[in-house]
């Protein structure tokens, strides 16, 4: 019976690393995931920010009164300086294809509006309303998509938004 004693300590040890190493793995893919979600975080603020930004800056610019050819050119700056071509194309490489798709229809309505600033479009014109509203509508269901992606509660259902 000499044997079972280190048979035993042999067996406990080799417990005791399994145990360790699983909950060291356990830890490492929370840490991974968290890292993981934390960076389409930002990239999401940062792409929401810069649609923002180009939508305001467009706004302002069709209340304006400017010639054809100074609107065109102000249009264009507004969006070639906005960053949101290379933001775009980083969440296309992070983000899943649940958010790229509304998000790229996001993206396609701006681009719309600045057509349409660009071709001397005023704010007060039917066609600019119009495309304000499909473009706040595209914005709401990416930012939609992005909070359903990162695991927040709100909002409940795109369009009514659960605000009260």
């Amino acid at each position: 019976m000499d044997w079972l004693a280190p048979v035993n300590t042999l067996t406990g040890a080799a417990i005791g690393i399994g145990s360790t190493l699983l909950a060291d793995r356990i830890r490492w893919r929370r840490d991974r995931e968290a890292l993981d979600r934390d960076t389409r975080r930002q990239a999401y603020a940062a792409f929401m920010a810069a649609l923002s930004d180009v939508y305001t800056r467009l706004h302002e610019t069709a209340r304006e009164t400017l010639p054809a050819s100074e609107a065109r050119t102000a249009a264009n700056e507004v969006f070639t300086t906005s960053n949101l071509y290379p933001l775009r194309y980083e969440l296309a490489l992070l983000a899943p294809w649940d958010v790229m798709e509304p998000v790229n229809q996001a993206f396609w309505k701006v681009r719309d509006l600045r057509d349409l600033v660009a071709a001397g479009t005023r704010t007060d014109a039917p066609d600019f309303r119009a495309h304000v509203g499909d473009y706040l509508k595209a914005t709401e269901l990416a930012q939609a998509a992005m909070r359903q992606d990162l695991g927040t509660s709100w909002p409940r259902g795109v369009g009514g938004g659960g605000r009260t």
